[in-house]
Formats: C-alpha cells, structure tokens, sequence
C-alpha cells in the first residue's frame, strides 16, 4: 500500500499537474547518521549507517492549503554501513513528498515526508542478512522541523528488493540527520543584497584611479 502510494505521487510529480503551484526551486546538503535493527535468532547484527547528498526541491506545490502545503524533493545520496562482517557502500536516488505545517518563512515549521526510490548496494550480504540482489528499493517514512536555512529530522528506512528475488530479508533503520539549505539571491533580505550592490559600487568606482600609473616628479 505504502509503495503504491508514493509510486503515484511519482508518476503525478513527473507528469505535473494543472493545479500546481510553481515554486521557487532550492537546494540542501543533509547528513544522517542512524543504526539498523538487529534480529539474533537469525544472526542478523546491528550496524551503523552513514548517509550523505543533495536534495533538489521539485518544481511546483502539488497541494497549497491555509496552513499547510504539500511538495517534495529529489534526493540523491552516498551511503556507508559500518557492519562488523560487512562494510557496504550504496548510491541511492529517491523522490520524496513533503507536507509541511505553518506559514511563517524564518520560524521552525513541523513537517512529515514519505518517498520510495533506488539503491545499489556494493554488497548483498549486510549484517548476516542476505538481499538476495545488489538492487534494492529504498523505502523511508519520517517527520521533524525545518526553518529557511536548517532542518532535523527523524526517518524510518527499508531495504528491501521487493520480493523481486530470493532471498529478500532487508534491513530496518533508524537515522538523525541534519539538513542545511542553500537560499537563492531571491530570498535574500533586501538589506542584504542593496549591501552588496552598493559595496561593488564603491569597488568599480574606485578600481580606475588605483588602475592609474603616478606620474613621477
């Protein structure tokens, strides 16, 4: 149900919409750090999980409310699990539906986030547990509070090749992250940008005379 779902949010985002909403594209760097689940009676062992990328902002609002707005985000990232068998890199891309509460641009706004999307695994034994495929569906579900520039967030993972081979036992996470994001000269204060204007300003005005060779006496 929850892989149908996000699939035909997908399919919506990448067709678009009539109804939506043009927004202002933006960028993020994030930073998760997180711990899998462990089952010993199948020797499946915990093991870290490090998780870094970019985050590209979709390019319209799927849904605008009076107080709350959804959107998303195309998320590409670099993985590194720290298992004491099995240390395994991954490179994952997934598109990711945002609903975010609240107006006020600057304050903290609560938000919860659903997405499923791709994952290569440089192994397919992690932890004891066997993949069945170096593919693997990457499935997430979390919430947390974001401002104009800094984001926390708690997610939900699943690996998992969807049954698609055998074996496919896939690996639970837990991860913290971090999320800062890049503001365009758009959304900079006006303050700020008049500052910059009038300093090279001042620069091209005074670059001529410094240019100028003194003629000597």
């Amino acid at each position: 149900m929850f892989q149908k779902l996000c699939s035909s949010l997908a399919i919506l985002t990448l067709l678009g919409s009539p109804c939506a909403l043009a927004q202002e594209e933006g960028r993020a760097f994030f930073f998760d750090l997180g711990r899998s689940s462990s089952n010993v009676s199948r020797g499946h062992s915990e093991f870290d999980i490090y998780r870094f990328g970019m985050q590209w902002d979709f390019k319209h609002t799927l849904w605008q409310g009076k107080s709350s707005r959804l959107s998303g985000y195309y998320e590409g990232s670099i993985n590194y699990w720290n298992a004491e068998r099995d240390d395994v890199f991954a490179v994952a891309l997934s598109p990711v539906f945002v609903l975010t509460f609240g107006n006020n641009k600057g304050n903290y706004r609560p938000f919860v986030e659903a997405g499923i999307g791709l994952a290569v695994l440089s192994e397919d034994l992690v932890g004891g547990r066997q993949m069945g495929s170096s593919w693997q569906f990457e499935n997430r579900i979390g919430f947390g509070v974001r401002s104009d520039r800094l984001g926390f967030h708690y997610r939900y993972m699943r690996y998992s090749n969807g049954d698609l081979s055998k074996p496919n036992q896939g690996i639970d996470a837990h991860v913290l992250g971090l999320t800062y994001r890049f503001l365009s000269s758009k959304r900079l204060r006006p303050g700020t940008t008049q500052f910059w204007r009038n300093l090279w300003k001042v620069i091209s005005f005074q670059l001529p005379a410094i240019s100028q060779p003194v003629n000597p006496r």
